[in-house]
């Protein structure tokens, strides 16, 4: 889920460390293998707990629990189990032996099958884009607007390098980071955005926009793997200074697959548009799928659903429907349980 936030404010911004992060070896020897999905990085990300299987994989969750929503409470599962698909099933049940009451967020099609197959609803969540790299070009009606940002951003000498976080000036960043966050209240979703970590960070692809000399932007796209090789990116983090030129987000954007294309990387996913064009396709619960669409059409006060979709939809890339699964059924109950974990109010 690329650059969600939440308008509520929060605990002010923490000081940004200097260091270098080292992913824990029990997870990431199968992340390099089965981490075939965009939010697969994203299962790394601190505060969450794990069930690990050592022969088959992971499952990443994070635990809620609501005095009115969920007494018992809840495991909310970070998309799709980090092993092979085959053992999908397998490792689900054994999770589910141990914690039964559980929500599965933003996970594929394959995945939900499964869980269809098991007895579970199935809610369609939303949809993630995929930009395939062959043959990419901004040519043509259906994406103008990105020409007109890149065009835009070349005239107002906007620079856009690959680099180490480490090369940078940490009060550069920890500046640009607070305003940024300031913009927006001072929250930043996390689960299904993995927080920004201003320090190097393993095969995560790192960029920064100058305008003559100022630091005016930041983005970073996580690895997606296949047997081992990095084969695709998620674009999951952007910070702009407010007086950055229209477009220089995309334009970073635009100028990473310029270099990705270079490594014969297969595809960039924008990430998840949440509530956008659902599509049922499993067992649902129809109530549910009447309140996202409700939300979607009504409540972008609390997060423009409409606007992230809109955007996205400008690189003209491919629509990869998502979806959402409880064990206790896909009532408006357990969606409010979503909601009040990613801390939407």
């Amino acid at each position: 889920m690329s650059s969600l936030t939440s308008p509520r404010s929060s605990a002010p911004v923490a000081p940004i460390p200097r260091k270098t992060v080292e992913p824990r070896d029990d997870l990431f020897r199968f992340l390099r293998q089965h981490g075939k999905r965009c939010l697969g990085y994203s299962s790394l990300q601190p505060g969450l707990e794990y069930f690990i299987d050592d022969e088959m994989g992971y499952i990443a969750f994070q635990s809620f629990r609501h005095p009115l929503l969920a007494v018992t409470g809840r495991k909310i599962v970070v998309s799709n189990p980090i092993c092979a698909p085959a053992n999908y099933q397998a490792l689900t049940q054994r999770f589910l032996a141990q914690h039964p009451k559980a929500i599965f967020l933003q996970i594929d099609h394959d995945y939900a099958t499964v869980l269809a197959s098991m007895g579970y609803q199935v809610n369609c969540f939303g949809i993630e884009t995929e930009i395939p790299l062959a043959g990419f070009n901004v040519n043509g009606k259906h994406r103008s607007k990105l020409r007109q940002w890149r065009n835009k951003c070349e005239r107002e000498e906007v620079v856009v390098e690959h680099c180490k976080i480490s090369d940078l000036d940490p009060n550069e960043i920890q500046s640009l980071s607070n305003a940024w966050l300031k913009n927006r209240s001072g929250r930043e979703f996390t689960l299904l955005t993995r927080p920004f970590q201003a320090c190097d960070e393993e095969d995560v692809f790192f960029l920064t926009a100058r305008q003559h000399g100022k630091l005016i932007g930041m983005t970073s796209f996580d690895p997606i793997y296949d047997a081992g090789k990095v084969s695709a990116y998620y674009h999951n983090i952007d910070r702009i200074a407010s007086d950055a030129p229209n477009g220089t987000s995309a334009f970073c954007i635009l100028e990473a697959i310029k270099l990705f294309a270079l490594e014969e990387i297969q595809y960039v996913t924008l990430g998840f548009s949440p509530l956008y064009d659902l599509q049922e396709v499993f067992p649902h619960s129809r109530i549910t799928n009447f309140s996202l669409r409700f939300a979607y059409d009504h409540l972008n006060f609390l997060y423009p659903f409409q606007g992230n979709a809109s955007h996205k939809k400008k690189f003209g890339g491919d629509s990869k429907p998502v979806y959402v699964s409880c064990t206790q059924g896909n009532s408006v109950r357990e969606l409010l349980s979503i909601i009040k974990t990613l801390k939407l109010f």
